[in-house]
């Protein structure tokens, strides 16, 4: 459907619903809503036919609603009908999608005559703050108890300033730190809402009565955090509901007088107490930004990897991808995650690998921590550029090993390393692989219990795989060593990343009690590579790896 032949179905569809056309836009219209039965003037827009921006609905008349009902109106984008996950429409009926917007739009505004207006408003009540600054909180949402001291600061790279953050700390890796501040963040028991009929305080006086309006705040008392705020601190209230900040600014002839000795700084209270009400309340927005945070969001029920040691042995074309998805799930957050690599980045690996053109030469496990650094200043990372079969020593401290090399001397060494309980407190020893010239990707993880270890999986040194993920007769694509690069087997990025992802997704599980199918398999390449079911295989008795141990059993 062109855009001519949907703005006249819209314009026909609305008429029949009682909309008449105000301009001047091409499709601006006012009509009545029923809401519980009664009509309610609304001024709508259109601004795209296909629906890739929302209509916009405002109230004609906000007075035909109460205002203590008003949650979901805004003041640019209108009456909030849509959530977060937004309003799926069909762009072929713009009749339909149209009348489906209004629909949404009477469902929000008799929410709001049912009561759950100010419930509502108080469930968003982040949104209706409208802070002069979004101050990123590195505090963990869990750590924050009473009175919790910490320092306002803006974060510069370069001598650009790049946002304002809120810390215990006065500094945080990787940025420069200037216009520090003191902080406080209080925790609040339930949520903030409006008090005693001011939604959000504009002035000094207003900001007491809202301030002493909030029952959930236990432990801060207004005469000791107003003192807090003359003294140039900031103050962040932390609630189920929002995260909100608040500062004032003494009159400029006030401080000037104080530091001049003209008037006492014990004075200073009940001197600006008489001028409440025309001291501005600059109003902030926390938002929860540590590491901990940003990995609970995304998978708030199940454990994650935080609580594990975890080490990542080749920063290569599997491992740095890797890398970059477990620290998003947890590791580094509160225990150190390893990188082990010896290898150098040349300008060949960056086709397929986390890193770019701006890291050639640099070796791969500090390059590849350089970055995850960039990603979050909070991560704990080491990077060795020794290969971890030297430093066992340091290997065996992990919870959690993961070979990414790909390499089968690597991967039998490791295989053999924790059999012989040479990783002693290693409890999970998992692999991943590219199979035969990126056909399909496997991961398998070792619990060294019944089923099989990693040999198992191949027991004659010139015998076939168990569980083929490709066909082994295919010669193998290695690419002689030329222009300074080593020999190589060529295979896409998407190989690499779905290998990561496959590994991720099995490290999770164990951390999470259930580890469930110990060889996983993904086809990347359906023409060459052969599906293999999830399974946990039995253990080989031709394994020269583990029989010995399975026959004294």
């Amino acid at each position: 459907m062109d855009r001519r032949q949907a703005l006249r179905t819209i314009d026909a569809t609305l008429k029949a619903a009682g909309f008449v056309y105000t301009g001047p836009g091409a499709c601006e219209y006012e009509g009545p809503i029923a809401v519980h039965g009664k009509p309610v003037q609304v001024l709508l827009k259109v601004p795209d036919v296909l629906f890739a921006t929302k209509p916009i609905i405002n109230l004609k008349d906000r007075s035909q609603i109460p205002a203590e009902t008003l949650a979901h109106v805004e003041e640019i984008t209108g009456i909030c009908y849509a959530s977060g996950a937004g309003l799926p429409l069909d762009i072929y009926k713009p009749g339909e999608a149209i009348l489906r917007v209004i629909d949404e739009v009477r469902r929000t505004l008799e929410l709001s005559y049912a009561g759950r207006g100010k419930q509502e408003l108080i469930d968003e009540y982040q949104q209706y703050w409208k802070p002069t600054l979004s101050v990123r909180c590195f505090l963990p949402k869990k750590e924050v108890g009473r009175k919790r001291k910490a320092s306002l600061f803006v974060a510069s790279k370069g001598g650009e300033p790049k946002f304002v953050g809120l810390s215990e700390a006065k500094e945080l890796t990787g940025f420069e730190v200037g216009a520090i501040t003191p902080a406080r963040v209080l925790p609040v028991q339930g949520n903030l809402h409006p008090a005693a009929s001011i939604t959000i305080p504009h002035q000094l006086a207003q900001l007491r009565t809202w301030y002493e309006g909030q029952a959930g705040i236990i432990d801060g008392p207004w005469a000791e955090i107003y003192n807090f705020l003359l003294d140039g601190g900031t103050c962040f209230l932390a609630a189920s509901n929002a995260f909100l900040g608040f500062r004032i600014s003494v009159p400029a002839h006030i401080a000037a007088a104080v530091k001049k000795g003209s008037i006492r700084k014990t004075s200073l209270p009940s001197i600006v107490e008489r001028m409440a009400s025309s001291v501005a309340v600059e109003r902030l927005s926390g938002r929860w930004s540590s590491l901990p945070d940003i990995v609970a969001r995304n998978n708030p029920s199940d454990k994650n990897l935080s609580s594990w040691k975890v080490a990542i042995v080749g920063c290569g074309t599997i491992g740095s991808h890797l890398a970059r998805l477990l620290v998003q799930t947890g590791a580094g957050c509160e225990n150190e995650l390893s990188l082990f690599d010896p290898e150098i980045l040349t300008e060949g690996n960056i086709g397929r690998h986390l890193l770019g053109l701006d890291s050639v030469g640099d070796f791969k496990s500090e390059a590849t921590a350089k970055e995850l650094k960039r990603f979050h200043p909070q991560v704990k990372i080491n990077a060795y550029v020794d290969s971890a079969l030297d430093r066992v020593d340091l290997l065996r401290k992990h919870d959690l090993v993961i070979d990414a090399t790909g390499e089968w001397n690597v991967q039998s060494n490791l295989n053999n390393m924790f059999l012989n309980n040479a990783l002693t407190d290693t409890k999970a020893l998992l692999h991943s692989w590219v199979f035969m010239n990126g056909a399909s990707v496997q991961s398998f993880l070792n619990l060294r219990d019944e089923f099989a270890c990693f040999r198992c999986l191949k027991p004659v040194f010139d015998g076939p795989w168990r569980f083929p993920a490709g066909d082994e007769r295919d010669e193998l694509n290695l690419q002689p060593a030329s222009c300074g690069d080593g020999s190589f087997i060529p295979f896409t990025v998407d190989a690499s990343t779905t290998a990561a992802s496959l590994a991720a997704r099995a490290a999770l599980d164990w951390a999470n009690g259930a580890p469930g199918a110990r060889l996983r398999t993904v086809v990347v390449d359906y023409n060459r590579g052969r599906v293999q079911k999830p399974r946990s295989p039995s253990f080989s008795p031709s394994c020269p790896a583990c029989s010995p141990f399975r026959s004294r059993e």
